[in-house]
């Protein structure tokens, strides 16, 4: 029998006395699933069982409504408030145990963070009445009596899951929300029992705890998501977060997740540029001052980077979300000593801006089936096996490669390069943006292995397809830079960003203008700041583009800041010099001295091709990714998932 590469990742561990198969927990991430009112189906079954199949010791279910609608929180919630939605919470425990997994819902009520728009207006509460909302609503502080009612519906929620067939639950104790507002000073004002020092602001927690266990029976495990540290002045600190831990253990939890507060959007919902694992030190921390089980949370992508958590002790759990979004089958895998075939998740964050920004379904760049039915998942062989000629060999067209090759067809991926990516090659150049390199290296590894042929530094042109003579075109193409009619466009101290950032030119120690404040201006702005360069962006509108997921921007924004690169905001270029740039600046114009000046503008689809193949008879074409309209790596692969299973 073959060893087990990652032996840590895959030895059983327990919470309380519930012996999971292995140290694998998929966390409880909003999905925006459910139904309107809150009732399991057939979307939902499908994403949990899919993660279950995949692996995963344990299935967290995403947080639970216990007090509707008052503590309804986002689009739509599963509800486990009333015995009516037993029946479709068996089901679903069911099938997540059909998968081979054991299942756990987390109790959630987010207090004076509820959302009014989902809540029917109605007042939020808290611990304490403060003015701490961005909207200026005070909330209400809560009584004893409506305490000790919250804290029968929190018991009652646990009884139900328990009655539906799950085999845990789990507390919401973070990322602010009512659990947390009792635990942190921030929101805590209380001067009676449940406010003041460690044990008084627990104790909320603990009553939880205790409801739980009279009504469903010590023995039913309950772990807790733990604020141990929050990002805001006045917070709690790690040191509070570990006297706070030795009191959650010491009231009977099972286990806790070292996660974090207030203050923490970002810090909790990362964006690309942070590091694998960077939360780690919180669990590793907590682990030191309590004996029960302590998972850690954030950024794991990669078995052996998880296996090392795990060895060194630093945590008994690892918590995988949005990297099982992006590949379910990753425990799989992993076991199996595949890691090359993980679907690693590269942070675009896609996910978190559907369900936190949208209100929207979470869906996934990586991976096109999240979210859809069993139906479209499925592969199922083609009758008949087509000679496929791919053209290009960015996402899209690796993914329609990649696809029609596991459905049985032929096929033959070509581009102009010397390497795989396409623009992959360009946007993973600024810096943070590197795991985008991740796709690059799955789909070179895959591609082989699903007997993809593959043709680099082979420009096509029409004739080439005549004498190839395939059956099907899948045009993927790319797009080009737009470069806009402005006066002196010509002059040699002109570059294009594309050029800049894949590496075709450099640019170093040099006064650089550059025309264009989206995301490719702001990231080539980036990257030029780490070759010594002194930076003007010129921007023709106030904001900056809403089409950047806000997370990233907001922090792409503070690092620019962080790097004195300067922004002037609706602002039109009137010429260009061979020293600089004239602009119309608020009806006036002036001059931005430059050594160099860089176009980022929007780039334009690269379809010739197509249109000249489209107008040939005998020949099936399609058109993807930029080559069809310039977006972004979700974009690609979802239309190159769809074209490569409809042949």
């Amino acid at each position: 029998m073959q060893a087990i590469k990652f032996p840590k990742l895959f030895e059983p561990g327990y919470i309380g006395k519930l012996k999971l198969k292995n140290r694998i927990i998929f966390p409880p991430i909003s999905t925006n699933f459910a139904s309107v009112s809150g009732e399991v189906n057939e979307k939902i079954i499908k994403f949990y069982t899919e993660r279950a199949r995949g692996g995963a010791g344990l299935i967290i279910i995403e947080n639970m409504c216990i007090d509707y609608p008052s503590a309804r929180h986002g689009a739509t919630q599963l509800r486990i408030d009333s015995d009516v939605f037993i029946p479709g919470l068996s089901e679903l425990s069911q099938a997540i145990h059909d998968a081979g997994s054991f299942a756990s819902v987390e109790l959630t009520h987010p207090g004076l963070n509820a959302d009014l728009r989902f809540s029917n207006n109605l007042k939020p509460v808290a611990p304490s009445a403060i003015e701490f909302r961005k909207d200026g609503i005070i909330p209400e502080e809560l009584t004893l009596d409506k305490i000790d009612t919250l804290l029968q519906k929190y018991a009652q929620a646990a009884l139900r899951a328990k009655r539906a067939g799950f085999d845990a639950v789990e507390i919401q104790g973070a990322h602010g929300l009512l659990v947390n507002q009792f635990l942190s000073f921030l929101t805590n004002k209380r001067s009676d029992k449940y406010g003041g020092g460690i044990r008084n602001r627990v104790r909320f927690a603990a009553e939880i705890r205790e409801r739980i266990g009279k009504l469903v029976g010590e023995d039913f495990p309950v772990s807790i998501r733990l604020a141990v540290k929050e990002f805001i002045s006045g917070g709690i600190d790690l040191e509070e977060g570990k006297r706070i831990a030795r009191e959650i253990q010491r009231v009977g939890y099972n286990m806790i997740q070292a996660d974090i507060g207030f203050g923490g959007r970002e810090k909790r919902l990362e964006p690309m540029p942070y590091p694998q694992g960077w939360r780690v030190y919180l669990a590793e921390e907590i682990k030191k001052v309590v004996d029960i089980p302590v998972a850690t949370v954030g950024v794991i992508r990669e078995p052996g980077f998880a296996e090392k958590i795990l060895e060194e002790e630093k945590a008994d759990f690892v918590v995988l979300g949005r990297t099982l979004i992006a590949d379910p089958e990753w425990p799989l895998k992993a076991k199996r000593g595949e890691e090359k075939s993980i679907v690693r998740c590269i942070g675009c964050n896609e996910c978190v801006r559907a369900r936190h920004f949208e209100d929207r379904p979470i869906r996934c760049s990586v991976n096109p089936t999240v979210g859809r039915s069993w139906d479209f998942t499925a592969l199922n062989k083609a009758w008949v096996s087509k000679k496929v000629m791919v053209i290009g060999a960015g996402p899209a067209g690796m993914e329609a490669a990649r696809i029609a090759a596991l459905r049985g067809h032929k096929v033959t991926l070509y581009d102009k390069e010397n390497n795989l990516g396409g623009t992959l090659n360009i946007a993973s150049t600024p810096p943070g943006k590197e795991k985008l390199r991740w796709l690059i290296e799955y789909f070179t590894y895959e591609l082989p292995k699903v007997g993809v042929k593959i043709k680099l530094g082979e420009e096509i042109n029409e004739k080439k397809v005549k004498d190839l003579n395939p059956q099907v075109v899948i045009v993927a193409t790319g797009s080009k830079p737009q470069v806009p009619p402005i006066k002196g466009i010509n002059s040699p101290n002109v570059e294009v960003a594309q050029d800049i950032l894949s590496k075709k030119i450099r640019i170093e120690n040099k006064n650089v203008v550059i025309i264009g404040g989206g995301l490719l201006g702001l990231e080539t702005a980036s990257f030029l700041s780490t070759l010594r360069n002194r930076i003007t962006i010129i921007k023709r509108y106030r904001t900056i583009s809403k089409n950047i997921e806000p997370i990233y921007r907001d922090y792409l924004v503070s690092e620019l800041d962080r790097r004195n690169i300067k922004i002037i905001f609706e602002a039109k270029i009137a010429k260009i010099e061979t020293n600089g740039v004239i602009i119309k600046d608020k009806g006036e114009e002036r001059k931005i001295p430059a050594d160099k000046i860089v176009i980022a503008r929007s780039p334009k689809p690269q379809n010739e091709l197509f249109y000249s193949l489209n107008n040939l008879k005998g020949y099936k074409v399609f058109l993807i990714g930029d080559a069809r309209e310039p977006r972004k790596i979700i974009n690609a692969i979802e239309e190159g998932f769809l074209v490569g299973n409809s042949i």
